[in-house]
């Protein structure tokens, strides 16, 4: 079960409380680099969304508007720590998660990027569909070839390094 294009968000109202809650969260406060691990939604967002006990509508509206919020404050200090001049400036914002294909968090999300002149880019669906297992295939071909997989300048980590393992088959 899934929001299909955020029809569900869409018709439901933001409850101020918990995304002021969920904006004022430690993990956004931390500099940049910064990985977002899987244990903060588990650990950390789903039980502060649980803890309201909102209609779905209503959480995944609040939500909606929590993640265009933080993408944008993203961007603004990117921008501002590349002192790049938005308003006369050429922002692009590739986006090729599950996400491009909610209509209302894209729509929500531009809102929030339209004043700083960053347009969104949304590329073909078969790209956004199938980028992860891309994303593998080379992850897979770093790792075979004893190169980095893990980028400290893109997590925050102390130093880059090669996750993952190689196993080769008996008869290989």
């Amino acid at each position: 079960e899934f929001d299909e294009g955020g029809r569900m968000a869409a018709s439901g109202h933001i409850e101020t409380q918990l995304l002021n809650e969920l904006n004022d969260l430690d993990y956004y406060k931390q500099p940049y680099p910064k990985s977002l691990s899987n244990d903060l939604g588990t650990d950390v967002v789903h039980p502060l969304i649980k803890s309201f006990n909102l209609a779905p509508q209503d959480a995944l509206r609040t939500y909606t508007e929590h993640i265009a919020f933080q993408v944008g404050r993203s961007i603004v200090d990117l921008i501002e720590e590349n002192n790049i001049k938005h308003q006369t400036s050429n922002v692009k914002l590739l986006v090729t998660g599950g996400g491009a294909f909610n209509d209302f968090l894209m729509h929500q999300l531009g809102e929030v990027v339209r004043p700083m002149n960053v347009e969104i880019v949304i590329p073909d669906v078969e790209v956004v569909k199938y980028k992860e297992a891309l994303v593998m295939a080379l992850l897979g071909v770093l790792r075979w070839r004893e190169e980095n997989t893990v980028m400290a300048s893109v997590t925050g980590a102390k130093r880059s390094s090669i996750g993952g393992a190689v196993w080769i088959g008996q008869e290989a």
